[in-house]
């Protein structure tokens, strides 16, 4: 192994660590003491992004100076005066009636109900309020403000206000008891997988949606050109959006398992990767969001980032059929802020579609293409494929993947 690719000395100025500490039973008995907050389901997410480490710097939920600093800049400066690419709000919100009655308290309570009862998950200190500016927040993360925006609709229901801390205490270790937390791992823990797999590289993949034998080409693909490059044994993150996203979306356990069936059946080649759930929420903010993409990941080992088309985009909210971002505009900004990305590479990838002739996926575009071949199969398709029972063309996806998406589709 060259020692200027061993993990953990590429990467070593920033492993994001949790902020996960045990609470004594005294403690546990002045939180339980303590006026609280119930955080819904979203919002959990966003709590455990920032107590397992992916929102490095953040220890707690932005502060005022925060959100201006990365609504404007897409930075965060952490304690020392060094600026880290933040791009996304990451908030909490109350309401009129609960600023009221928190406001002067010297701590508040951090719950969950809807997965953990009334356990105390985190404990704010000296919780100050400043305005929610929905309006602000939405038109610089976004691009608009329109309600139809799946991920500002939810910005529009928050309360008026937004909570910080001076300090956050994090008591647990947030789990969900839905059959994914066996993939849900801290950023430390996929540094050790990786130190104990020996990989020499590891290239981290973002994706929402199932995987195709157009996506198993490009990761087979990148393998191979990182081994050209003088790479031994490079190991793939595999990294599904595991948070909060819109209704018709394939949700988490559906996209986990359809993951898997490719690793069972070697599709995906089970040595040369780590199958794990990033907790972020989606926010669909184009190149804004491609930006978290990245940054949150750069502390878990990562030597190199594959993006692509599209990642984060959404249709227009107020014109039909009309794309809100520049599908490329996403990549095109990554590369150009790699530098902020502690020595990470990122790596851009072409396309790939169905080639009707060869019946397999392959890379579009390139010397002797003929678009005629080649057939792009969106999700509806599959879905009215599903329902009808019709099979995928051959060597469009591999069968086990096809027989857990296909289920999910047909029960909708």
């Amino acid at each position: 192994m060259e020692e200027n690719h061993v993990i953990g000395k590429i990467n070593a100025p920033i492993v994001f660590e949790h902020l996960i500490q045990a609470a004594t039973e005294a403690e546990r008995e002045a939180a339980n003491a303590l006026p609280s907050i119930d955080l819904d389901l979203h919002q959990v997410q966003y709590l455990q992004t920032i107590s397992e480490g992916w929102a490095y710097p953040l220890t707690g939920f932005m502060n005022e100076m925060q959100l201006l600093e990365s609504m404007n800049m897409k930075t965060v400066t952490d304690a020392h005066g060094k600026r880290h690419l933040l791009s996304v709000p990451i908030t909490q919100y109350v309401s009129d009636d609960e600023k009221k009655a928190l406001e002067g308290k010297p701590a508040v309570a951090l719950k969950c109900s809807a997965i953990a009862g009334d356990k105390v998950l985190a404990v704010m200190h000296k919780p100050t309020f400043y305005e929610n500016r929905k309006e602000e927040i939405c038109t610089r993360t976004f691009g608009t403000f329109s309600a139809k925006h799946p991920k500002a609709e939810t910005i529009m229901a928050q309360g008026n206000w937004l909570i910080s801390s001076e300090s956050t205490r994090f008591f647990e270790r947030i789990t969900y008891n839905d059959g994914m937390d066996k993939y849900r791992f801290t950023p430390r823990e996929i540094v050790e997988q990786i130190a104990a797999r020996g990989a020499d590289a590891v290239y981290g993949f973002q994706v929402r949606n199932p995987l195709h034998n157009g996506h198993v080409l490009l990761l087979k693909d990148t393998r191979e050109q990182l081994i050209k490059q003088g790479y031994k044994n490079p190991i793939l993150l595999l990294h599904p959006l595991g948070g909060w996203c819109k209704d018709d979306d394939v949700p988490l356990d559906t996209r986990m398992y359809q993951h898997q069936a490719l690793i069972d059946d070697g599709t995906l080649p089970a040595e040369h990767i780590i199958l794990a759930v990033w907790p972020s929420p989606m926010y669909y903010g184009g190149p804004t969001e491609v930006l978290w993409h990245a940054s949150s990941r750069v502390g878990c080992g990562l030597t190199h980032f594959i993006t692509g088309r599209d990642p984060a985009g959404v249709k227009h909210p107020e014109i039909a059929d009309r794309d809100l971002y520049d599908p490329w505009h996403g990549q095109k900004l990554l590369v150009h802020q790699k530098s902020m990305l502690n020595g990470v590479e990122v790596l851009p990838f072409k396309v790939a579609a169905y080639n009707k002739v060869n019946q397999r996926m392959e890379f579009f575009g390139g010397p002797g293409c003929n678009k005629d071949d080649f057939d792009f199969i969106s999700g509806s398709r599959m879905r009215a494929m599903a329902k009808n029972n019709e099979p995928l063309p051959p060597g469009f996806m591999s069968q086990g993947g096809w027989e857990v998406l296909g289920n999910y589709y047909r029960n909708l």
